[in-house]
């Protein structure tokens, strides 16, 4: 399973929001339900018919999913795939259905358009060529890609790869203007060195041929951060 970078941009209200509740944060970065709609409201008779049905349809989804997903799944239910296709563990199902539609619900109520970019397994290649080292510092540009505020106080995250984190817009005008340097792109484009960066553990592992496609990821991310700049909004990003 690949990690990849994923940055979505929020209003100040929608950020206030998150902060507020930061279990909310985790729908920002999910493409569609895993869960059916039809689960996050139920009444009795539906509750009844989770029991007794829903496992069998759960393990049928969880079997679709990348290995990784699927196991964070069940470490969450406490029930495998093959446990739940056998029909038990209506009771954990229901609960984390119950906990996901009151996120969703939670999340509804989040105004303002959303701008979404994800980095793929090049989010690590990016933070290097624009700061050159493989952690994040003080500097601007060592920020873009892994730094920010902390949302919550889960260290692992929704995902396993550690929490959510936002930028607030003042943070984000700073930050891209720091990338709309004319300089950027041939510091950045001087500092792609494939064997240096797999010392360095550089994820995911480089070689020649990735130049461009690393440094078309450092443009799509900057232009993203102007965007998000002049339209005064904050960025919450996170590894998924």
């Amino acid at each position: 399973m690949s990690m990849n970078a994923v940055f979505v941009q929020v209003d100040a209200a929608e950020l206030a929001r998150i902060q507020a509740d930061p279990s909310t944060a985790e729908a920002l970065f999910q493409d569609g339900p895993l869960i059916p709609p039809v689960f996050l409201q139920l009444n009795e008779t539906m509750r009844a018919r989770v029991r007794a049905m829903g496992p069998q349809m759960m393990a049928k989804t969880l079997s679709q999913l990348d290995p990784g997903l699927r196991q964070r799944l069940e470490e969450r239910l406490g029930q495998s795939t093959e446990t739940l296709a056998s029909g038990q563990g209506g009771e954990a199902l229901l609960k984390m259905m119950q906990e996901r539609g009151a996120r969703a619900a939670g999340t509804s109520k989040l105004a303002g358009p959303r701008e979404k970019l994800s980095l793929d397994k090049e989010w690590h290649g990016v933070h290097y060529l624009l700061c050159g080292e493989a952690e994040p510092g003080t500097t601007l540009l060592s920020q873009a890609v892994l730094g920010g505020s902390v949302i919550g106080d889960d260290d692992e995250g929704f995902s396993g790869y550690g929490p959510a984190r936002f930028f607030d817009p003042q943070e984000v005008s700073a930050i891209s203007q720091a990338m709309s340097e004319p300089a950027l792109e041939t510091e950045a484009a001087g500092r792609f060195d494939p064997a240096k960066m797999s010392r360095l553990e550089i994820y995911p592992g480089w070689s020649q041929s990735d130049a461009e496609g690393v440094m078309e990821s450092l443009r799509r991310l900057r232009d993203f951060y102007g965007n998000a700049a002049g339209n005064g909004r904050a960025i919450v990003t996170c590894l998924v």
